[in-house]
């Protein structure tokens, strides 16, 4: 390959929106395979070690001239070089396990489910002796199938050969610039602060699942049922399957957003057979064609996933069509992922809860904190899997870290999970990190918003007009440099999981 850089820009914004559209096909229920060989094959500049060198080898050359807008579109499509190579080496991997979990049947009960089936199933089941069937089933299906899972994880030791890192770690620190030592650190000390007021709750909302159900290690409860727990069920009223989306809409419209984003977004509720029971959305092309799929659901859980997925959605249909191509296309996903927060944490603010669903003050009291301990479970275990994530990717997919996953879990949350889980609760590229900066920047957003706009900052068209300057920047500043901006404060985990402690304790 000559010219391995202007090759892959040419090939960039196809090789995207190709890759989104076949995973809106999978994931949608159109289609039951994921053809990714075919597509890398296709596109092998994308995955080129070639390529990656020749990125690498320009970044000092743009710093020494002080181009600083370059140097970012350099280190954007480096990450996103060796990204794509370690999925290209897992592409056979990842499309045996899509074929493997379309075809799964699974024996619960008198049904026969696939995987995806089951796992929607596990927490919207009321009864506990049905709920711990489906995690035995879904567990021991994951645990049966740990090899062809490992396949996939395999890939982060063959392109770290490739690319002549040090180790998978050391890699992902140099693409991504995060450092992951202090992230672990920070982790930790997350864990500490929270776990009082976790446990408090957690005790709390156990009983509700079941008068006799107790947090570990006095206790027996299981991970269906905290996930049960966090379903809030006794709420379910409130959130009622057909109100959900017209309360969005109705937020978003006069917020002063266009729910569609003036046709960039397409929603797709439609209910088909095989379609992914959480919200995705799919950038086929940043920013005119954006797609939101899900499934229309009760629940305040539902509601909170489709809030996350509209922030994606609205925040790539909103990216300057005149950014360079690497700007519109590539981003620090912490960033990404900080917006989608932003939007699903309004299912903690009591104001928004009484005005876009016409809650009662006690109802909405009761579900913005049912909503900070779901956000407190979820950060929880995240924070627990980024020490469990480096030692799998030190150590390998072996068996024996499967307890290890268990007992990070059990730590963490004080109830006790199926160890199959262990392979298949990890995102690649340690994701977990973006995850975890995500919050930390959510949380500088969230105070900044509410300094300058007021608390009701969600109805003040002019903090919308302001969020959506910063949604048009694309992959401009990475997590570090916008809490900076917004903040001039560095990007503090611990602290996302204090304000979530504050309100608990409202």
């Amino acid at each position: 390959m000559d010219r391995p850089l202007p090759s892959l820009r040419a090939s960039l914004d196809d090789f995207l929106a190709e890759l989104a559209s076949l995973q809106y096909r999978h994931a949608a229920g159109f289609a039951q395979d994921l053809p990714l060989r075919a597509l890398y094959e296709h596109s092998p500049e994308i995955s080129s070690p070639e390529a990656f060198a020749a990125v690498t080898e320009s970044i000092p050359k743009a710093q020494a001239k002080g181009d600083l807008l370059n140097v970012r579109r350099l280190r954007l499509l480096r990450d996103f070089i060796a990204t794509q190579l370690e999925e290209a080496l897992a592409a056979p991997a990842a499309e045996a396990l899509a074929q493997l979990e379309a075809r799964s049947r699974l024996a619960v009960d008198d049904q026969t489910l696939s995987l995806g089936e089951a796992l929607g199933q596990l927490p919207q089941e009321p009864e506990r002796g049905r709920r711990a069937l489906l995690e035995s089933a879904t567990g021991g299906f994951l645990w049966d199938n740990k090899g062809r899972y490992g396949d996939r994880r395999e890939a982060s030791f063959r392109v770290t050969e490739q690319l002549r890192a040090s180790s998978y770690t050391a890699l992902r620190e140099d693409v991504s610039g995060i450092e992951l030592k202090p992230l672990v650190e920070a982790a930790a000390e997350t864990l500490r602060l929270t776990e009082d007021a976790y446990r408090d709750v957690l005790a709390y909302v156990l009983k509700k699942v079941e008068p006799t159900l107790r947090p570990l290690p006095s206790g027996h409860a299981r991970r269906h049922d905290l996930q049960a727990a966090t379903q809030v069920s006794w709420l379910s009223g409130f959130f009622r399957r057909e109100d959900t989306l017209p309360a969005v809409i109705r937020w978003l419209g006069e917020w002063g957003f266009h729910p569609s984003a003036e046709g960039r977004i397409r929603l797709d509720d439609e209910e088909r057979p095989g379609k992914a029971s959480r919200p995705f959305t799919a950038s086929v092309r940043v920013p005119g064609e954006v797609r939101l799929v899900f499934q229309r659901r009760a629940g305040l859980d539902a509601l909170g996933s489709l809030l996350h997925e509209y922030g994606h959605a609205l925040h790539h249909a909103h990216v300057s069509d005149q950014l360079p191509l690497e700007l519109r296309r590539l981003e620090d996903a912490s960033v990404t992922e900080a917006f989608a927060t932003l939007f699903e944490r309004l299912l903690t603010d009591e104001e928004w809860l009484k005005r876009y669903l016409r809650q009662p003050s006690a109802t909405a009291r009761d579900a913005s904190r049912m909503a900070a301990f779901q956000a407190l479970t979820v950060l929880r275990r995240h924070c627990a899997k980024l020490p469990y994530e480096l030692s799998l990717y030190e150590h390998g997919p072996s068996p024996e870290r499967a307890e290890e996953y268990a007992d990070a879990q059990r730590r963490a949350l004080f109830v006790e999970a199926h160890p199959g889980f262990f392979l298949f609760d990890v995102d690649p590229q340690l994701y977990v990190t973006r995850y975890l900066r995500a919050w930390a920047l959510e949380t500088r957003l969230t105070a900044h918003l509410t300094g300058r706009f007021n608390e009701d900052w969600w109805r003040n068209p002019t903090a919308g007009r302001w969020l959506q300057g910063l949604f048009a920047r694309g992959g401009t500043d990475d997590a570090e440099t916008l809490a900076q901006e917004i903040s001039a404060k560095a990007l503090t985990l611990p602290e996302a999981g204090a304000r979530l402690v504050a309100l608990l304790d409202r």
